[in-house]
């Protein structure tokens, strides 16, 4: 994964994981898809990643699981969360877990790749 950004997503939902595959890959990223919590566990800890895009609702664990591992292992790599049950809780609590931004599904591609632009620059894009 040289040279071009890496990401990691994570949703149990396969049209979903395939149809964020593809509008990332097609904007230039190297993607890794996990349906699990565990399995993008297992990822982090075989990848180096820039950016993981996770599913607040997993199989096994929650996308905020996943960040609090990701905020221990690998605490400088970015984080979104994306989620069909939004709240303003929800949102607070991602942040504060360091989520830089927390995106509602449904979401268009152009307004996912923003919050990525957003996200990359350095810039924080709480909730879209």
């Amino acid at each position: 994964m040289a040279g071009k950004k890496a990401v990691l997503v994570i949703d149990d939902e396969p049209s979903v994981a395939d149809a964020l595959k593809l509008i990332l890959s097609d904007s230039g990223y190297d993607v890794v898809v996990a349906m699990t919590g565990g399995d993008a566990v297992e990822e982090l800890g075989k990848w180096r990643f820039d950016l993981v895009i996770a599913d607040v609702r997993l199989p096994d664990m929650s996308g905020l699981d996943v960040l609090r591992h990701l905020r221990r292992s690998h605490p400088g790599v970015l984080a979104i969360i994306i989620t069909a049950h939004h709240t303003p809780e929800l949102a607070a609590e991602s942040l504060s877990l360091g989520a830089v931004a927390v995106l509602p599904k449904p979401f268009s591609p152009s307004d996912l790749l923003t919050v990525i632009k957003t996200a990359f620059s350095g810039l924080q894009s709480p909730v879209i």
